[in-house]
């Protein structure tokens, strides 16, 4: 193992959205992948086929001498993967954006946080250059090997503690997560109305580019915005039909009135 000097060597516990983004960005930048692990066969063969390299399905059979384990799976698993382990040489590190680097603290081995902030799809290839990729290790000697690796596919490397992780991965469930339910909600009323999703894609767009310069609560606009309650009253009244789509729609408003008039 040559983690003294760079971490050449990778290993994926783990073989979802994330160790196939991550693998595949190694792949490019000439990192050596040399295991996936998964429980599931099938999975664990598809992502070693698109990484070239060797895979297990039985965790005690892990190649134990790679420069790097990435833990790759859901956050409630991690906890308890520890006990599962074969005695391993390299550094540990996990992906989640919410679970503290603690969690991996077993006094067996070096370890930390390798998260980058992106949603993965694994039938999507990403451009890694620009994703901020959060690190976390456990001394200084590890984090300075972690953001090395970070750096060789990544331009964004930042360190966070595990305190302001979890912050940043609160935020990112939000703008994420939430707008996409957004835009679900959207999608689903119009294609009952027969109307083309794609004519909202340039007002996303453009919302989002928005907030790049400008603040967002400058950025903010609509009729809750304006305190506008006739317009709002209106869209509430189109919204009998969709109950769950018209609670959303009132409590958002509600927020952005309270915010932007409430205090005045």
């Amino acid at each position: 193992m040559n983690v003294a000097h760079q971490i050449s060597r990778v290993s994926f516990i783990g073989s979802g959205n994330v160790a196939t983004a991550l693998g595949l960005a190694f792949n490019i930048a000439g990192i050596k992948i040399d295991e996936v692990y998964s429980p599931n066969e099938n999975n664990a063969k598809s992502l070693a086929n698109k990484l070239k390299c060797s895979w297990v399905k039985n965790i005690e059979d892990l190649n134990t001498n790679s420069d790097l384990f990435i833990i790759a799976i859901p956050d409630q698993k991690i906890i308890d993967l520890e006990k599962y382990l074969p005695k391993i040489n390299g550094i540990i590190a996990h992906t989640s954006g919410s679970q503290s680097i603690d969690v991996l603290n077993t006094n067996k081995n070096k370890y930390g946080v390798f998260y980058p902030l992106q949603t993965f799809t694994k039938s999507k290839e990403i451009e890694f250059t620009n994703i901020p990729i959060c690190i976390e290790g456990s001394d200084e000697t590890t984090s300075n090997l972690l953001i090395d690796l970070a750096k060789k596919i990544s331009n964004n490397v930042v360190m966070l503690n595990s305190e302001q992780r979890q912050y940043l991965h609160l935020t990112a469930v939000t703008v994420n997560n939430f707008s996409n339910l957004m835009y679900n909600l959207a999608h689903d009323v119009l294609i009952e109305k027969e109307i083309d999703f794609s004519l909202l894609l340039p007002l996303i767009q453009e919302t989002a580019l928005k907030v790049h310069n400008i603040n967002p609560s400058e950025a903010q606009t609509g009729p809750a915005r304006r305190n506008d309650k006739s317009t709002i009253n209106k869209h509430l009244e189109l919204l009998n039909s969709y109950p769950d789509y018209k609670e959303v729609y009132r409590l958002l408003s509600n927020q952005l009135i309270r915010k932007y008039h409430d205090k005045l």
